[in-house]
């Protein structure tokens, strides 16, 4: 049977949280309600790395987190309380980095290497002469070397070349020249004799079709031991460092080339993650590959350490369907496995992978766009098109501009190398190189969804759905190119006289193509719009998307019977590591939908205040900022030196994602500096620009923390597993990390856990209730929700493993304001209402509680459900006989969880 955790917890690890501090806290987590620890990477990673998913050696634990002896000591106090681990793995690429054994074995043998096809490299690139690119000079070769930057240097570890804190290993094929010099330049007989002995050697093993690495330290170890000769060595060393011309021609005899790291942005010749060079990705769809990098994971997941697998960027991966069959198999029949995936739109995760779901950003997108007002989508448009001069109307124009900017920019070298890869397999002619260019540029930026899967021709039927949708919006955006078009849409299916070749060169390239529409679509649109089209930013979220802006109960519901019924367990979350806001702040911001009209006055006033102090920031990054404050802000409306200097690093990093005034390769300071000013000058020196701005935040947060209680209610009783980012289980107002992977103290959250068990038992739920709702500044009303829900689904954990998913029918004169559904397995039952839509219903000093609120609104129950039902947030009992009165159900608490067992 497969293992179905009742509810994930998700922790950051790395030097700053080791597995000793995890293991610290797993009373408080398995107190909490969580069946399980859900890790970030914990392999080898990149020096001081705080995501872990720079990996350097899958074969090992980083030791700045711990040591397997750790997680055995973790797995056994899990096993103890019945609980579980889920290990984030990294199948798409590795560290480009010095500490990468594998790949810096590579530079040093060249074909020699056992590793040698691990990584994509384009070893046969026509620009670059058999050497792989090493793009992180901070200034050209010529000019690096002109500098004296780039230094050899001699160890018992060899040759390397160093270039700051970086070092290069010298190739096996230099040692014969480097030897040489040092014999000639020495004139000792004994380094001749030495000299000579070691190149009999190094022939023998130059000889070697695969050098092993125990082998090929040996030899440079006997080089070091030798006193004379390394003498020698290192005087030859320092002659080449003294000298540009023997150092040049050390430099042609590699197997890699340095050079400025800008050149990425034009030419190629490796597959990196997105346009991050320091991330070299790997052929995971090779069997040899895919065996190696997962040795160890699977020694895990055998002894039992590991009771699931979270796959990151599926997408990234040559043959997604391929791979995940090889990891079930690996992991077994019983490993909960699941994949990082983002869907567009409708899309849907295909149905017939090996795994139980995905990693949750389509949940978290559903539950904010429930709580986004239709009726406000149309208002906030018009809204932002006064308030912004040339504000960008066209979303799905702006996403097509943006993946060009992208591409043209940043990724012409993957555009080059796709574009030659169809001309080798004579897929297309030669001419005109340009048009070709042009149209498979337009082809890629017109890609509706990250990726197809097809790994055979023909396609499916759903995926030439999403083809033909690509090709029509390409024709949109580039009708002169219509032949061309039709000739590249050709690619995509099997053609009269297709041979046996053509047929595998075309799906090649099929493939191939969609390992970078994954990257473009994440660039352009998550790194690039999100920060551009600023109407409503809560919607600007990972898996969300601003066109999408809002959905009904109805359709809410749709989506969650599908959820049952095709991936029942696939993660629900509502903030992971990589989300653009923290959980309430997005729903929070959401509230602007529900109250456009004001918040236009509002942000009128506040222009007029900033322009007082600069006019240099533009307004379209003055409404982002606007908005940001209402989402960052805690409750009390107060802003401290801290909160200056986080939105300060946070709006550096969106401006320069925006990539309009400043961006990452050119920043523009002044401009930046601008912002950063403006943000302290209005939060902390002008009491006028805070006397407008905190009644309006306080109206906001009002609802805001509201619907922040729906959200987890709904995470942890809809169809799938409820996930808790690190520290969410209290208000999550954070940033896009590294905000979001700020410590947690989680003292304060055992101490409120165990004050509010106190509290309730020795007040009563209702005095208790009372007082978390009369004071929800300290988020203790969240972590109570949470401490209840969570422990209440680990009790009755089939029936959310199992149970149907039934949405209920409301009625009365506020039908509209809620949402209501039931869960059933066997004799048990559960019911949920949240409210919806509060900021026309109640003041901002009400709570939706009671009759005089709810009136005649009720619930209609299924046929055959129970007529007593306990509430969870209190244990009261409610008598429903057919209809369930949402005053009786929201008596004392705005949100309700009810269960029931029948006879």
């Amino acid at each position: 049977m497969v293992y179905i955790p009742s509810a994930t917890y998700r922790l950051q690890v790395s030097s700053k949280f080791t597995l000793q501090q995890v293991r610290e806290i797993i009373p408080y987590l398995h107190e909490l309600g969580i069946s399980t620890v859900y890790s970030a990477p914990l392999f080898c990673s990149r020096p001081g790395s705080e995501h872990g998913y720079d990996v350097t050696a899958p074969y090992d634990i980083n030791p700045e987190v711990g040591t397997k002896q750790e997680l055995k000591q973790i797995s056994e106090e899990l096993k103890s309380r019945g609980m579980g681990w889920l290990q984030d793995i990294v199948p798409n690429h590795m560290a480009y980095h010095p500490a990468n054994v594998w790949l810096m074995d590579v530079l040093e043998k060249g074909p020699q290497s056992h590793f040698y096809t691990f990584f994509d490299i384009d070893f046969h690139h026509p620009d670059f002469s058999g050497q792989v690119m090493v793009p992180f000079l901070g200034d050209s070769l010529e000019e690096v070397m002109k500098q004296n930057q780039l230094k050899l240097s001699f160890s018992e570890k060899g040759f390397h070349l160093n270039y700051y804190e970086s070092a290069y290993p010298v190739s096996v094929a230099s040692y014969r020249a480097l030897l040489e010099q040092a014999q000639q330049e020495s004139g000792e007989p004994e380094v001749s004799t030495q000299t000579q002995q070691a190149l009999k050697e190094l022939q023998t093993l130059e000889s070697e079709d695969s050098l092993t690495p125990a082998a090929w330290d040996n030899f440079k170890k006997k080089l070091a031991g030798k006193p004379q000769l390394r003498q020698a060595l290192e005087q030859a060393t320092e002659s080449i460092n003294n000298d540009n011309t023997k150092l040049q021609a050390l430099l042609g005899q590699q197997h890699y080339i340095l050079c400025h790291w800008q050149e990425t942005e034009t030419r190629i010749n490796f597959r990196r993650f997105f346009t991050v060079n320091d991330l070299i990705c790997l052929r995971m769809e090779l069997p040899e590959v895919f065996d190696q990098y997962h040795q160890f994971i699977r020694q895990l997941c055998e002894q039992g350490l590991l009771q699931g697998l979270r796959v990151d960027h599926v997408d990234g991966l040559f043959d997604p369907i391929t791979y995940l069959k090889r990891l079930r198999k690996l992991a077994g029949p019983e490993s909960y496995i699941v994949v990082e995936k983002i869907l567009e739109g409708e899309e849907q995760l295909p149905e017939r992978w090996p795994i139980e779901g995905n990693s949750g950003y389509d949940f978290l997108a559903w539950v904010s766009n429930l709580y986004t007002s239709g009726a406000g989508r149309r208002k906030l448009t018009q809204i932002y098109s006064r308030l912004v001069p040339n504000a960008p109307t066209n979303y799905e124009q702006l996403v097509f501009d943006k993946k060009m900017f992208i591409l043209k920019n940043q990724m012409q070298g993957e555009l080059s190398n796709l574009l030659r890869l169809l001309q080798e397999r004579h897929l297309i002619p030669l001419e005109p190189e340009e048009e070709w260019r042009k149209a498979l540029a337009v082809l890629l930026c017109a890609w509706p969804v990250y990726c197809i899967y097809g790994n055979r021709l023909p396609l499916s039927k759903d995926e030439m759905a999403v083809v033909d949708k690509a090709f029509e919006e390409a024709h949109k955006q580039a009708p002169e190119l219509q032949e061309r078009f039709r000739q590249l849409h050709h690619l995509f299916t099997l053609q009269p006289g297709d041979t046996e070749q053509t047929t595998h060169d075309k799906l090649y390239f099929v493939m191939r193509s969609q390992q970078f529409t994954g990257p473009l679509a994440a660039k352009g649109v998550e790194d690039t719009t999100f920060y551009n089209y600023n109407r409503l930013i809560s919607l600007n979220e990972v898996g969300n998307s601003p066109d999408i802006f809002h959905l009904d109960d109805e359709a809410f519901h749709e989506r969650m019977l599908y959820r049952q019924r095709v991936y029942p367990h696939s993660i629900n979350a509502t903030a992971t590591h990589d989300t653009k806001r923290g959980e309430g702040a997005r729903i929070r911001l959401n509230v602007l939908s529900e109250m456009p009209e004001e918040w236009e006055t509002r942000v009128q006033e506040w222009l007029e205040i900033s322009r007082k102090y600069t006019t240099k920031p533009t307004t379209n990054d003055l409404y982002f900022l606007f908005q940001t404050l209402i989402g960052v802000l805690p409750l009390s409306g107060e802003a401290d030196e801290s909160i200056v200097e986080r939105l300060q690093e946070y709006l550096q990093k969106a401006l320069r994602e925006a990539k309009v005034k400043t961006d990452w390769s050119e920043p523009n300071e002044p401009y930046e500096q601008a912002v950063k000013d403006l943000v302290r000058q209005l939060l902390l020196e002008d009491e006028g620009f805070m006397e407008s701005f905190r009644p309006f935040f306080h109206k906001v947060a009002h609802y805001g923390w509201l619907y922040a209680l729906c959200q987890p209610l709904l995470k942890v009783t809809c169809p799938g597993v409820p996930d808790i980012y690190q520290s969410t289980e209290l208000w999550d107002l954070s940033l896009v990390d590294p905000d979001n992977r700020r410590p947690v103290d989680y003292n304060l959250r055992l101490e409120y856990l165990h004050e509010l068990k106190q509290q309730e038992q020795q007040k009563g739920s209702e005095s208790l209730h009372q007082q978390l709702l009369q004071n929800p500044d300290d988020a203790k009303v969240k972590l109570y929700l949470l401490y209840k829900a969570l422990n209440k689904r680990r009790e009755l954990q089939p029936l959310f493993d199992a149970g149907d998913y039934i949405p209920l029918q409301v009625q009365g004169v506020h039908k509209h304001r809620i949402v209501a559904f039931a869960r059933r397995h066997q004799h048990q039952w559960a019911v949920v209402v949240v409210p919806l839509r509060l900021a026309s219903l109640i003041s901002k000093e009400e709570l939706p509680l009671g009759q005089h609120i709810w009136e005649d609104t009720t619930v209609t129950l299924p046929e055959g459900a129970p007529a007593q039902w306990q509430q969870v947030f209190g244990g009261e009992t409610v008598s429903a006989n057919g209809n369930l009165s949402i005053a009786d159900a929201l008596n004392t608490f705005p949100v309700a969880f009810l269960t029931a067992t029948t006879v």
